[in-house]
């Protein structure tokens, strides 16, 4: 389950990267070029992508930890 999340989230990062840079127009061609909402649903995504790929969150710890 914790590859299949991964690889979600890899390919959400990728996308979420394509978006931005479409939408601030960098990457041309598209009909997303030049349209803010795309950088912002891109920049999203790669929030998103980069929680679930990040290690040390609190999904999937396991149960509490004792300090010491």
């Amino acid at each position: 389950m914790r590859l299949a999340i991964r690889i979600v989230a890899a390919i959400a990062l990728l996308a979420g990267v394509v978006f931005f840079f479409q939408g601030i127009g960098i990457i041309p061609g598209s009909f997303m070029t030049g349209r803010s909402e795309w950088a912002v649903i891109g920049a999203a995504l790669v929030a998103g992508a980069a929680t679930l790929l990040c290690p040390g969150g609190t999904a999937g710890s396991g149960g509490t930890r004792r300090s010491q």
